[in-house]
């Protein structure tokens, strides 16, 4: 994995006391957290954060990982031919 999950995170600011800064959240970070998970916090924007939700909201994870999606099932929605704007249960079925 060359990223951060979501659950690495949460356990690296597990004990930290909310409202907290970007900079209160990268120490924190990198007493207690691993390098991934710093480089996240590094990432973030300027702010006070006020809850987790906030901080999750602001944090880049990768989606495929948190919906548990495999690496070739990721490539394989990238080669999907269906538009990715349209709910799959409006998509018109190829019939041939």
């Amino acid at each position: 994995m060359n990223g951060a999950s979501w659950a690495q995170v949460e356990e690296a600011i597990s004990d930290l006391d909310f409202p907290v800064t970007k900079d209160e959240i990268v120490t924190y970070a990198e007493q207690y957290g691993d390098w991934n998970v710093v480089r996240l916090f590094k990432a973030l924007p300027i702010a006070t954060y006020r809850n987790v939700a906030e901080l999750r909201a602001s944090v880049r994870l990768d989606p495929a990982e948190d919906e548990g999606l495999t690496p070739s099932l990721k490539a394989e929605h990238a080669r999907s031919h269906h538009s990715h704007k349209i709910a799959e249960h409006l998509r018109e079925v190829d019939q041939s």
